[in-house]
C-alpha cells in the first residue's frame, strides 16, 4: 500500500514539474513584443493605399486600390535600426546612422519562393497573406480591383523578436510598391510608399 501510495506522488510531482516546465516556456516565449509608434505613407493615382493602425493591439490593416493594371509589381523593403539616444557631448561628437538590417527587391510573383528561404519572416508572412485575413493578389500582372489585408501583425511569438531587441530602441520598416518596365526590366516607377515606426519591449 506504501509502495502505491509513493509512486502516485512521483507520478503527481512529476507531472507538476511537467506542467511548470511547459509554463516557463510558454511564458517565456512571449517575453518580447513589437509595439507600433507611427505609421505613414503616400500613393499615387493609380495606386492608392490606405493604412490604419490600431495601438490597442499593435496591429495594422491596409486598403490597395489599383486602378490600372500593373504589369509586373515590385516589392522593396528596408528595416533600419536607429541608434539609441546618447547624451548631447557624444551625439555631438559623432552623428551614428541608422544600421540596416533587411534590404530586399522581389517581384510579387516570386515573393513566396524567395520568402520561404527567409526563416524568420515567413511565418509572419503567412499570418498577414493568409485567405482568412487578406485578399492580396500576388500575380504579375496585377489586375484592376480592391484588395485588403485585415492582419498586418508581428506576434510575440516571433524568434526573431528575441535577437533584434534592444532597450530604448526605434525600428523603421520602409516599404516601396515599383512598377517595372516590362520592355526592358531595368526601369521601374514608384506606385506607393509607406514607413512604419516600432519598438520592441521585454517584458519577463
Amino acid at each position: 500500500m506504501a509502495d502505491v501510495r509513493n509512486r502516485t506522488r512521483k507520478k503527481s510531482l512529476c507531472c507538476n514539474q511537467l506542467t511548470f516546465i511547459k509554463f516557463l516556456t510558454h511564458k517565456c516565449r512571449h517575453c518580447y513584443t513589437m509595439k507600433l509608434v507611427g505609421v505613414k505613407s503616400w500613393d499615387t493615382p493609380n495606386y492608392g493605399l490606405k493604412i490604419s493602425m490600431f495601438e490597442k493591439n499593435n496591429s495594422m490593416s491596409s486598403v490597395t486600390t489599383v486602378r490600372q493594371d500593373v504589369a509586373i509589381p515590385l516589392w522593396h523593403l528596408v528595416l533600419l535600426q536607429h541608434p539609441r539616444k546618447r547624451s548631447s557631448a557624444s551625439a555631438a561628437s559623432r552623428a551614428e546612422l541608422p544600421r540596416t538590417l533587411y534590404n530586399s527587391t522581389t517581384k510579387t510573383c516570386d515573393f513566396w519562393r524567395y520568402i520561404r528561404h527567409v526563416s524568420a519572416w515567413n511565418n509572419v508572412a503567412q499570418l498577414m497573406l493568409s485567405k482568412g485575413a487578406s485578399n492580396m493578389s500576388l500575380a504579375c500582372p496585377l489586375k484592376q480591383g480592391v484588395y485588403v489585408m485585415n492582419r498586418i501583425q508581428v506576434p510575440p511569438e516571433t524568434a526573431l523578436l528575441k535577437f533584434m531587441y534592444h532597450p530604448n530602441t526605434l525600428y523603421t520598416l520602409e516599404g516601396t510598391v515599383y512598377s517595372l518596365n516590362p520592355k526592358d526590366k531595368v526601369t521601374k516607377k514608384p506606385l506607393c510608399y509607406y514607413e512604419v515606426n516600432a519598438t520592441i519591449y521585454k517584458s519577463c
